[in-house]
């Protein structure tokens, strides 16, 4: 297995009930100190899958807003806040 490391997601496409999503990464330019978005690879994925992806997403993203929300009032733990929620899932 290949993890990949993405900033961003550059566009979605549907053709014939898959899901083509390009992951975008930053990547130096010529110039040393430039970042620019490159495509470093494409998801595909069933319509079908695209959903179920979508729907994990949506509870990981809330999960996440809800652990910020509860570790806002001590300051001592916005450090590892991100940390602990994703370790929640």
């Amino acid at each position: 297995m290949n993890d990949i490391f993405v900033d961003g997601v550059r566009a979605v496409a549907v053709a014939n009930g898959v899901a083509r999503i390009e992951l975008l990464q930053l990547k130096r330019s010529t110039e040393a100190a430039k970042l620019e978005p490159q495509v470093v690879a494409t998801l595909l994925i069933p319509v079908g899958g695209l959903r179920e992806l979508a729907a994990h997403l949506s509870t990981s993203i809330e999960r996440i807003e809800a652990s910020q929300k509860s570790n806002s009032a001590d300051p001592a733990s916005k450090a590892g806040e991100v940390e602990s929620a994703l370790q929640n899932l």
